[in-house]
């Protein structure tokens, strides 16, 4: 469908159901085709019956032991997940393949397509002599014998063959909301439906029994040998804690509980010798520097404490006593007083000794106190040294115990879950159980019928719905106002509607309007006049010429039509024929035949008013043209491009209201675009799902071309019973026609 004046990307809903609607016919033919082929195809089909049966699978089910746990660590799968899983078993090849051991049915024709008789050839009954059979392969007239195939691919084809064929008359339902499988089976046997779905079961009971059986048994012998594996680990552990144990009492020879603590003892008494030591160095530098500054022996506690330094300073001091009063009666150089002098020189000299022998005494004791500190600080490191060895050997030590109880409890662990899965081997039960087995089928199933009815109708839709969209998109031309103004950029001004029965003749066209003023036909024209009249309010066109692409678009009908309608208005009007090749208005019009035509009144012959013709029923003017009126090598371009017939369209706009000129298709001859010169309006003629896209185009932009003054387009011969089908876009109300015929007298 076109698209409307807005272009954008939207889905218009409503053009898709109009062209739908328009194509339904179409669409409901193919329907019924593709239905009544799918019918006669279901016909043909071989009756199916389907068996079901009904198998429960306990998600919650609790073994003593759960496997997947002792070998996984319990991995968590959903419900919805592990049904689905199950499905899957059941349509496994190896379940399958038991099924059709169990049932035989390897000498089932319906399963094994190598039972069924061979068909008979069309030549089966002519045998040849070996003789000419090996000449006519040796010549190439028939084909040689080919190697004979390998036995055991032969018998595996056979085999998926009837693993497929099992497996496509097999289908799988889980209930929605339960653990509830059916397994129902079709085929062309009821009793074989029913058997089948039973013994898929039956096995599917099996398989989970056998698997959950050799599913113990490997769990068994995977725990037997790690808990083998993990007693020699646990063997070796112990044994690397009593060696690590025997070695670190054989080097160390004490504990480091004993080491920490004679460590912790010498420490103690290694603070007492530096304190003393500290002690002992602060007193013997004081000492040294109060008798390096001369300070008075008896100031100093040290040795006041010494009672031979006290003995020897009271001696001074009675000395000093005597020769201060022995001095009062004798001079220094007396014998008394020269002897008192010595006596106390001696006296002060055996102080002074002794004083340094106290300062030595000191001395003594700071240079002892000191060794005792080199020596704990020894014994300190050499117990560091000998804590951190037992130390890093402790580690050690706990690393291995660590270890050795590690494996020792995972060596527990699974011994208990080889005792448990061993016990479990004789307790195995499957997790599904039949509920409901399968019945042998009364009757044939009817869903293979309805659902091949129900394809076929949905490919008819589909089909017809592809041939509609494909018909309307192969079809070029214009059915909508919307589509003229997308390839032509004309605004469509009026719709004129298809008068029916008038089987081809034009001039009952003219009839219709007149016997018909109230029809939808005499609507439209007025419609067209006021259009006209209205596409330019300040000066109204007088002139209008009327024209189109091709021929046979309703360009002439319109033309008298538009004539009339402006005469029936109350308005003077003339329609004058420019058609100079093929004149069609005289045979739409009936007036005198026998008046001069365009030609003479254009050369000068006859005046105008003798050159027209007056239509009996409306008074409307005509100039008509008569075949042969031109002269010797005169053709229509040259008598339409003088300025004889501009002078002449122009005298006609001054003795009339309104002038309509009839002028020939655009893309046949360049007649319209010389006459276009000469009107005031043009308005473009399109045929109604018949003109082509490209046609009205290149006319539009021939006329365009030539600056004439086009007011827009008229859609000619609509038929309004299909037009309502297609998309309305607001363009033209003439697509309203037909759906409002209540308003119209036709």
């Amino acid at each position: 469908m076109g698209q409307g004046p807005q272009d954008d990307d939207s889905i218009d809903l409503i053009a898709i159901f109009r062209m739908v609607w328009a194509g339904k016919w179409v669409i409901l033919g193919s329907f019924l085709f593709c239905v009544t082929l799918a019918y006669y195809y279901a016909l043909q089909k071989t009756p199916l019956y389907r068996a079901t049966a009904t198998v429960i699978f306990d998600l919650q089910r609790q073994n003593i032991a759960d496997l997947g746990e002792a070998v996984t660590g319990g991995a968590v799968v959903s419900a919805t997940t592990d049904l689905q899983n199950q499905i899957e078993v059941l349509r496994s090849t190896a379940l399958i393949e038991r099924v059709i051991e169990k049932q035989n049915l390897v000498r089932n024709p319906a399963f094994n397509p190598s039972q069924a008789p061979p068909e008979s050839g069309t030549f089966d009954w002519l045998t040849l002599p070996p003789e000419v059979e090996e000449f006519l392969k040796s010549v190439g007239l028939i084909a040689a014998d080919p190697p004979p195939p390998d036995q055991a691919l032969i018998e595996r084809r056979q085999r998926l063959a009837m693993i497929n064929r099992v497996r496509s008359g097999l289908s799988l339902s889980p209930v929605r909301g339960s653990s509830v499988i059916q397994i129902g089976f079709t085929s062309t046997n009821p009793r074989t439906s029913a058997q089948l779905a039973n013994a898929i079961a039956d096995q599917y009971i099996v398989d989970q029994l056998e698997g959950k059986l050799e599913a113990t048994r490997s769990a068994t012998q995977w725990l037997s040998d790690r808990v083998l594996e993990l007693q020699d680990r646990v063997a070796e552990a112990e044994a690397d804690v009593a060696e690590a144990e025997s070695q670190l009492a054989q080097e160390a020879g004490q504990t480091l509980e004993i080491t920490q603590a004679q460590l912790v003892e010498i420490n103690g008494a290694l603070g007492a010798a530096r304190a003393r030591e500290l002690q002992l160095e602060t007193q013997v530098n004081r000492l040294r520097q109060a008798l390096a500054e001369g300070a008075d022996v008896g100031a100093i506690p040290e040795f006041r404490e010494v009672g031979l330094i006290q003995s020897l300073r009271e001696e001074e001091g009675s000395l000093l006593s005597q020769q201060a009063t022995l001095l009062t009666n004798v001079n220094e150089s007396h014998p008394s007083a020269r002897r008192l002098e010595a006596l106390i020189v001696e006296t002060r000299r055996k102080i002074d000794e002794e004083v340094a022998r106290v300062v030595d005494s000191f001395q003594v004791q700071l240079d002892g106190a000191k060794d005792q500190v080199a020596v704990l600080t020894e014994q300190v490191r050499e117990l560091e040294e000998m804590a951190l060895e037992q130390s890093a050997s402790e580690i050690g030590l706990r690393n291995l115990e660590r270890q050795a109880q590690a494996s020792r409890l995972l060596y527990e662990n699974f011994l208990g879950r080889l005792q448990e899965t061993s016990q479990q081997e004789t307790l195995q039960s499957a997790d599904a159980r039949v509920i409901s087995p399968a019945e042998v089928p009364n009757s044939a199933t009817t869903g293979g019928k309805r659902r091949i009815l129900a394809i076929g109708g949905i490919i008819g839709l589909l089909l017809g719905g592809g041939l509609v969209f494909l018909l309307d998109r192969l079809n070029q031309s214009m059915r909508t106002p919307a589509l003229v103004e997308e390839h032509t950029g004309l605004r469509v001004i009026a719709s004129i509607p298809l008068v029916p029965n008038v089987g081809g003749k034009r001039h009952r066209i003219v009839d219709y309007f007149r016997e018909k003023p109230a029809s939808s036909l005499a609507e439209a024209v007025r419609g067209l006049r006021t259009s006209i009249l209205f596409s330019n309010v300040d000066a109204p066109p007088k002139v209008v010429m009327v024209t189109s692409s091709t021929p046979r678009e309703g360009k002439s009908t319109t033309a008298v039509l538009l004539a009339l309608t402006s005469q029936q208005m109350g308005r003077s009007t003339i329609i004058v024929d420019c058609d100079l090749r093929l004149p069609a208005v005289s045979t739409l019009l009936e007036f005198d035949a026998d008046k001069p035509g365009l030609m003479a009144a254009l050369n000068g012959d006859v005046p105008i008013d003798e050159a027209v013709g007056v239509d009996p029923d409306s008074g409307l003017h005509v100039l008509q043209f008569r075949s042969g009126e031109t002269r010797g090598s005169q053709n229509a371009a040259d008598v339409l491009a003088s300025q004889k017939f501009r002078s002449f369209v122009q005298d006609l706009k001054e003795r009339y209201d309104f002038v309509v000129l009839d002028a020939p298709p655009t893309l046949v001859v360049s007649d319209s675009r010389i006459v276009s010169s000469s009107a005031d309006g043009v308005i473009f003629a399109i045929k109604w799902d018949d003109t082509p896209r490209g046609a009205a185009a290149e006319a539009v932009k021939q006329l365009r071309s030539t600056g004439a003054p086009i007011v827009g387009a008229v859609m000619t011969m609509v038929d309004e019973s299909k037009s309502a089908k297609y998309s309305y876009d607001g363009y033209g109300y003439g697509y309203y026609g037909g759906r409002y015929k209540d308003y119209y007298v036709d």
